[in-house]
């Protein structure tokens, strides 16, 4: 139990990049060295390292060795999540562009990073935290010294079992104590030929029904009202919920492609005076299959337009959608 609570500890700080532990330096063998996400070779490729590259061994997973993931990891987050350098709210590393990605973990809310790229498209590229750890083969690398097994991999100790209570010195008999058979009652016989009188009949009372109260009928519950999860969503933007206009806006619905941002995934666009289309707003809805049955159609949506730290366009949550010509 105490070595798998260590392992999960350990996961649990190297996790938020609260610690970053030195190992020991190895150098790439291999021409081109296939660094992985996790130990397996189906895992996907997140770099690929030059011959005679060196990089920093922390442990053994079976046929890999885990290291510090080099410099040319490539590591994207939402920018939606990211002010200042510091991370707003827990987000995910993934390994790509794309929020099918495939994902590293989680950077905790407040932690620092170095972003070297913004994308218009709402991602951002930052070094890998130094807790980041990634994978490759142990063949096509040479150690300086022997390595150790990695404390995630160990596997857990099995408890010893409890010793065995020492023998009581007299055995306690807990056998319910059996009953005494009851004596037979006397049973008196009338004497030949006398007859026995009948017995008399017993008026039977009817006991009083009782008096039923009135039953008054149940009263309704009202049900407490549910979160609105869209409301949840803008509250992690930094939107303000208490501030906002109410707005009809006019234009062409478009979905935004690869966005990272879950609330915010459809666009109001119109005609600028150039003949070009701009972005008007974003629009969101907890009706998403409304929005969505709406892509590429002229609309006309009416609702409460909110502002979004960092952002020029207002983002309006819908309450009407009308299709227009």
């Amino acid at each position: 139990m105490k070595s798998e609570l260590k392992a999960l500890l350990f996961a649990a700080f190297c996790g938020t990049g609260l610690i970053a532990t030195a190992g020991t330096e190895g150098t790439v063998t291999a021409d081109l060295l296939n660094v992985r996400l996790k130990p397996e070779l189906k895992s996907v490729v997140v770099a690929k390292l030059p011959h005679g590259t060196k990089v920093d061994i922390l442990g053994t997973v079976g046929d890999f060795y885990e290291i510090s993931a080099p410099d040319r990891t490539p590591v994207y987050v939402s920018a939606v999540y990211l002010r200042d350098g510091k991370v707003l709210s827990p987000v995910k590393m993934r390994t790509a562009m794309d929020r099918h990605a495939a994902a590293y973990g989680l950077l905790p809310a407040g932690t620092k990073v170095k972003v070297l790229l913004e994308t218009p498209l709402g991602w951002a590229k930052i070094e890998p935290p130094a807790s980041l750890r990634v994978y490759t083969a142990k063949n096509y690398v040479k150690a300086a010294e022997p390595v150790k097994e990695s404390e995630a991999a160990k596997p857990a100790e099995a408890e010893k079992p409890a010793a065995p209570e020492a023998a009581k010195a007299a055995a306690v008999d807990v056998r319910p104590l059996e009953k005494a058979p009851e004596a037979p009652a006397e049973v008196k016989t009338a004497p030949a030929g006398e007859k026995k009188a009948p017995a008399a009949p017993v008026e039977v009372k009817k006991a009083p029904e009782a008096v039923r109260a009135p039953v008054e009928a149940p009263k309704e519950v009202e049900k407490a009202a549910e979160p609105d999860q869209l409301d949840e969503q803008l509250k992690k933007l930094g939107v303000d919920l208490s501030k906002s206009t109410e707005i009809t806006a006019a234009g062409y619905m478009v979905e935004i492609p690869n966005t990272t941002v879950e609330a915010v995934k459809y666009a109001v666009m119109k005609l600028d005076a150039k003949g070009q289309y701009v972005k008007s707003c974003f629009v969101c809805s907890s009706d998403a299959a409304l929005l969505k049955s709406a892509v590429e159609r002229n609309v006309k949506v009416t609702g409460r337009a909110y502002s979004v730290p960092t952002w020029k366009t207002p983002v309006v949550k819908v309450t009407a959608l009308e299709l227009t010509k």
